[in-house]
Parts: structure tokens; C-alpha cells; sequence
């Protein structure tokens, strides 16, 4: 059965209100923390939990599902990736966490990865 454009426009109006509204209570939150002189530290795919805001150092590592774009599948699978696997390598990472593209871009974009190399391979030149 075909969909008016204006009924497929207010399904989706309804689902990023829904998200906004979700975010509220977080921003919310951090904005509290700092107007409390709270820290927060970067996501990093070595420290950070999935979903847990973690104390360290008199401060708060925000976690994998902090990240703009990356959904709570992607963060679980990155965490237990991480922490249940020999995982050495980027690659090993997003075969064995099973994330895309996109994925892998919001990781490198926020600098999330450390000191975790692309490839096991060498290169010669």
C-alpha cells in the first residue's frame, strides 16, 4: 500500500522528536557536571565501557554510545570486541565487531582508536 509523502514526513518528524527528547535528560546531565567543574574524557576504544559514563582520575570517560552516529549495537560490539578478543588491529576490529564503514569513520574521526594500527601488514615502500 503506498504511503502519503506528509504520513512518511510525520513518522519521521515523531522518531528524531522521540531522539531529541531522549538526549535531553543527557545534555542535561553534562551540562550539570560542568557548570560543577566535572571533566569529562574523550571516548577511547581501549578505556571506555559501552554505555557506562566511568569514573577515572577525578573525571568521567564518556562511553562508545556517547559517540554521535554509533548505535548501541555497534558499542557493544566494539567493547566486547575489544576487551573478549585478541583483537591488534583495525581490520581484526571491524571483521570481528562487525561494523561498516560509517563506523569505522566516527572511530577515526574522534580519535577513539589509540595507537591500534589499520593492518598487520608491512608495508615496503
Amino acid at each position: 500500500m503506498f504511503k502519503s509523502p506528509e504520513l512518511l514526513k510525520r513518522r519521521l518528524n515523531a522518531k528524531e522528536k522521540q531522539k531529541e527528547q531522549g538526549m535531553v535528560s543527557t545534555l542535561e546531565l553534562m551540562n550539570e557536571c560542568l557548570a560543577r567543574g566535572i571533566k569529562f574524557l574523550p571516548v577511547d576504544v581501549y578505556k571506555s565501557e559501552a554505555y557506562v559514563f566511568k569514573p577515572e582520575d577525578g573525571k568521567i570517560r564518556l562511553p562508545l554510545s556517547a559517540l554521535n552516529g554509533l548505535g548501541d549495537t555497534a558499542a557493544e560490539n566494539i567493547y566486547k570486541t575489544i576487551h573478549e578478543t585478541d583483537c591488534a588491529t583495525l581490520e581484526e576490529l571491524r571483521i570481528n565487531a562487525g561494523l561498516n564503514k560509517n563506523v569505522v569513520e566516527i572511530l577515526k574521526s574522534n580519535n577513539c582508536l589509540g595507537d591500534l594500527p589499520e593492518t598487520d601488514q608491512l608495508s615496503l615502500f
